[in-house]
């Protein structure tokens, strides 16, 4: 069947003013672009555009697609914006919180909160165990800092954990946190039913559709557990879900990576998980060469250069796509020189792009290398708008020198560095349009990018890291038929017009994506389907 998609402006994002009016599509491929309709048009089903904007799909280049499925289905949000503000901003706002979530969930055994902020909280720490024990009933408990790098458990949670809880108020930040994550997940999804594990996925893939987000990049695997099965359950999923999925196993394992390498178009690994160079912000575990403003200390790089040195030289001798997390100058530092002496000289036109995912808080000499590098940098500009207006982790945490130093989008972009836009979900929400907020209003003006430039960080610039291009991330000619519609100009929107966008529709591959019902009997038939690369 082919189908024609008319009276609309269609942008094909080879540039910024290109547009057409009438879009073809056959067996999942873009035929036909022009402003006049084909010539035998009356044999094609017709979809009225009514003045929509076309755009290609988007991509999410760094999410956790097991944590953002999983704590759909089974957590819920303690801190949130409620009139210009964040509530709650107390530990007794918490505990109400808390206590209220146990009264209407008697009988679920694991609580998880996320979204929690440091920051915002007068007392500036999370509740400690001895207070989850008692505003839990003795439950299993895990509250997580909204930056995903540190977190507070229940002495139940603990000794299930097999952690010893003698002397510990049960606050885990830095490597104690990050390197127990596979088993807090695994205890995580076993409380998750397949009615649960249903409506998660159901609400990931209806989200996705809402924004046109059309293929996600999941950074998923943890190195502290032995078989890490519920990673391989992910990719079972994954291969079959209706959105594109591109899967970074986040171990620093060559031999537990390359178990996924025949379920992928490319070979890729790397991420979070056991390629966290540093940790966040928020949890003063992020790396720098100055310590933080509130306390004598600069956090460290967790991962010697020589054990990095070894991998990622491996990886590149191997054609495998390689990502890692650096957020403070001295991991960004860390990782930077490494690619600088192990790189090629001379890159593939059209090779996936090796990636530095986060990349916050450059120093001046980074910069400057990234522009001579080919990379590309993953970045979550939402973040830092949401921190300047509510959250205030760099005011209260970094000193004006570090905050000035971060990174410089708009100079980058510019450059020709690939900047690729991303949620870091479930950290924050993986709509697009606040990111892209995030980055032509940008934490430092002058640096802000325009909507244009933005809109390329969810299309063409993921197409290229990915290697991807020649299929995806414009809309021309034989490239797939993904693409989503949606009401306004987004190549010229203002930044309140950009941060409301909706997608009327989203199409993946020609098939207009469709609400789920989020059932048990949906999910098997996900489970049926043919399974695709990922």
């Amino acid at each position: 069947m082919k189908t024609l998609y008319t009276n609309g402006s269609i942008h094909t994002l080879r540039s910024p003013e290109e547009t057409f009016r009438c879009l073809g599509v056959e067996d999942g491929r873009i035929t036909w672009l022009a402003d006049a309709e084909p010539a035998d048009a009356a044999g094609w089903e017709r979809v009225d555009l009514e003045q929509g904007h076309v755009f290609p799909a988007l991509t999410d280049s760094h999410l956790h697609l097991l944590y953002s499925i999983v704590l759909a289905a089974s957590s819920f949000p303690i801190c949130q914006v409620r009139e210009g503000r964040l509530w709650p901003d107390t530990l007794a706002g918490v505990e109400q919180s808390i206590r209220a979530w146990c009264r209407e969930n008697p009988r679920q055994k694991l609580m998880v909160a996320n979204g929690y902020v440091t920051s915002a909280v007068a007392q500036k720490r999370l509740p400690t165990r001895q207070e989850l024990d008692d505003w839990t009933g003795g439950r299993k408990a895990v509250v997580y800092n909204i930056d995903g790098h540190s977190s507070a458990m229940s002495t139940a949670l603990m000794r299930a954990l097999k952690i010893p809880e003698e002397g510990h108020d049960g606050i885990f930040s830095g490597e104690a946190h990050e390197f127990i994550q596979g088993r807090v997940t695994g205890l995580i999804a076993a409380s998750v039913s397949p009615r649960l594990l249903a409506q998660g996925i159901a609400r990931f893939t209806d989200e996705c559709a809402r924004y046109g987000i059309g293929r996600v990049c999941a950074l998923d695997g943890n190195e502290d557990v032995d078989s890490d099965w519920l990673t391989a359950a992910l990719a079972f999923i994954a291969r079959r879900m209706e959105i594109d999925v591109r899967l970074f196993p986040q171990y620093t394992s060559p031999e537990k990576a390359e178990r996924f390498f025949r379920l992928q178009a490319v070979p890729r690994m790397g991420g979070c998980g056991a390629w966290e160079l540093d940790g966040s912000v928020g949890s003063h575990s992020a790396a720098f060469d100055i310590p933080y403003k509130d306390r004598d200390d600069t956090g460290h790089c967790y991962r010697s250069r020589e054990f990095i040195h070894t991998r990622l030289a491996r990886a590149i001798a191997n054609g495998v796509q390689f990502s890692c997390h650096a957020i403070g100058s001295a991991a960004i530092r860390q990782i930077l020189g490494l690619y600088k002496e192990l790189l090629p000289r001379d890159t593939v036109d059209g090779a996936p792009l090796h990636r530095i995912d986060h990349c916050e808080f450059p120093c001046r000499e980074e910069v400057e290398t990234l522009k001579t590098l080919p990379l590309a940098v993953t970045v979550q500009p939402g973040f830092s708008w949401l921190d300047k207006r509510y959250l205030k982790s760099y005011e209260h945490f970094l000193t004006p020198e570090v905050i000035g130093r971060q990174i410089p989008l708009r100079e980058l972009a510019e450059a020709g560095v690939c900047l690729c836009g991303s949620s870091d979900s479930p950290v924050q929400s993986i709509d697009p349009y606040a990111q892209m907020l995030g980055m032509v209003d940008y934490y430092l003006p002058d640096q802000s990018l325009t909507p244009w430039q933005a809109l390329c960080s969810y299309t063409v610039n993921p197409a290229r890291m990915l290697g991807e291009l020649a299929d995806t991330g414009t809309l021309e000619p034989g490239k797939e038929a993904s693409f989503f519609v949606t009401d306004r100009d987004l190549t010229a929107a203002a930044p309140g017009e950009l941060a409301d966008t909706r997608a009327r529709y989203t199409v993946v591959r020609g098939r207009r994506l469709q609400p789920h019902a989020g059932t048990v009997s949906e999910l098997l038939r996900l489970l049926l389907r043919r399974p695709k690369k990922i």
